[in-house]
């Protein structure tokens, strides 16, 4: 008898703690969310906008194997991605295609990579964008420079990702034969990405404004847009090169830009105007939530862009231990550099030793970070999934918080 009432205590005690379990609620209409997925092998953003139009920004992998993926390495990073964005997907009108994929810039971390790269069957390697491509599909594909490939020039364009622009080449006139869209990303344009499922009733309240790319930045006014540098563009990185955007929606506003560079790291780049984040932050303004440039790498995060774009939000699309560095992350949490208190997320854990639990204790437990904004933009809250299991419960929920407060 004690036997089986232990047994029954055990069942009971499994029973309670799986209907404990929480999940993050279905998104409906008038919602938009943010999804940043975490692999640990590159960046990749679902948004999911308020009428269900979808737009995936990056869906890296770096190929590395000492790059720690999550769940595990069973499978590729685009695959994981796949799986995640078709669970979101299934769930909302279309043809269960991505509206908008829409690439930063040519690193292997945003785009995919030829290292563990799967065959395909279609004449192109499959990596990141080219695998998720494959597996889920895009209806419109944006980046920042089709169809010449020449800005800064073409080796240039070649050289950022050695080996896989060619895939992706091939991979681009193959689903364009197949019917999906392709356009470069256009400096200032305003609603170049735009709701397609239902937009009437959120057309007032909601908006995407195209902020820089090749290195130039919109002015402000219009659609223009103008060059950022006094150099040769040769000389730059591909980071300088990143696409960066502004989503509105109601009082909130969401701001992600690649790996915009922030100033010099370590005299490693000929080129002297690499201070991107500064004319980025004046056009920008202040937002609600926002992706932190380059991983919060050497060069980022320089003390005009956090207070200028103060986000109450800050979200760390990781991938090593230097994602984000000691330095740059002591700047955010220095209150002598940025006075406001925000709220720091992160998507993989690989930083935490080098950080130190001082530095590491600033931020929310890691996951999958979903920032859902509630009808209209006025409210917003932050989930985190757990990023090892496939159903993906929810370990942490903030407070919901008031969009607009800073401005």
């Amino acid at each position: 008898m004690k036997k089986i009432l232990i047994s029954l205590s055990l069942v009971l005690a499994f029973c309670w703690s799986a209907a404990a379990q929480e999940y993050l609620p279905k998104w409906q209409e008038g919602y938009m969310d943010i999804h940043t997925i975490a692999t640990g092998r590159g960046d990749a953003t679902f948004i999911v906008m308020p009428d269900g139009t979808t737009l995936m920004i990056d869906a890296g992998d770096n190929g590395k194997v000492k790059d720690k993926q999550h769940p595990d390495n069973s499978k590729r990073a685009g695959e994981w991605q796949s799986i995640y964005m078709k669970k979101i997907l299934a769930g909302l009108p279309g043809n269960g295609k991505v509206d908008y994929a829409m690439i930063t810039h040519f690193h292997d971390d945003h785009m995919g990579d030829v290292q563990e790269m799967l065959p395909g069957t279609h004449g192109y390697g499959l990596s990141g964008i080219t695998l998720v491509g494959e597996l889920v599909g895009y209806n419109k594909l944006l980046d920042r420079a089709y169809p010449k490939y020449d800005f800064p020039s073409k080796k240039k364009v070649a050289d950022a990702n050695k080996g896989f622009m060619e895939e992706y080449h091939k991979f681009v006139q193959y689903q364009m034969s197949q019917g999906m869209e392709m356009e470069q990303f256009k400096v200032g344009a305003l609603n170049q990405i735009k709701m397609v499922k239902n937009p009437k009733p959120y057309a007032k309240k909601f908006e995407i404004r195209n902020l820089a790319a090749n290195a130039q930045v919109w002015t402000g006014k219009g659609t223009k847009a103008e060059k950022q540098y006094t150099c040769d563009p040769k000389l730059f990185d591909e980071n300088v090169n990143s696409c960066a955007i502004r989503i509105t929606y109601g009082n909130f506003r969401y701001f992600n830009g690649g790996d915009l560079s922030g100033g010099a790291q370590k005299d490693l780049y000929k080129a002297k105007d690499r201070d991107m984040e500064t004319p980025v932050a004046k056009v920008c303004g202040k937002v609600d939530v926002a992706k932190a440039n380059h991983h919060g790498y050497y060069d980022t995060c320089n003390g005009f862009f956090l207070n200028t774009v103060s986000p109450d939000v800050l979200i760390i699309d990781a991938r090593s231990q230097n994602h984000p560095v000691p330095s740059t992350m002591s700047r955010m949490v220095d209150h002598m550099v940025w006075p406001a208190k925000g709220e720091f997320y992160i998507t993989v854990d690989q930083a935490c030793k080098k950080l130190g639990e001082e530095l590491w204790s600033n931020f929310k437990p890691w996951g999958h970070i979903v920032v859902r904004v509630y009808e209209g933009g006025k409210e917003y809250q932050v989930f985190v999934l757990d990023a090892d299991k496939l159903d993906y419960p929810v370990i942490y929920t903030s407070e919901i918080k008031k969009a607009g407060n800073k401005r």
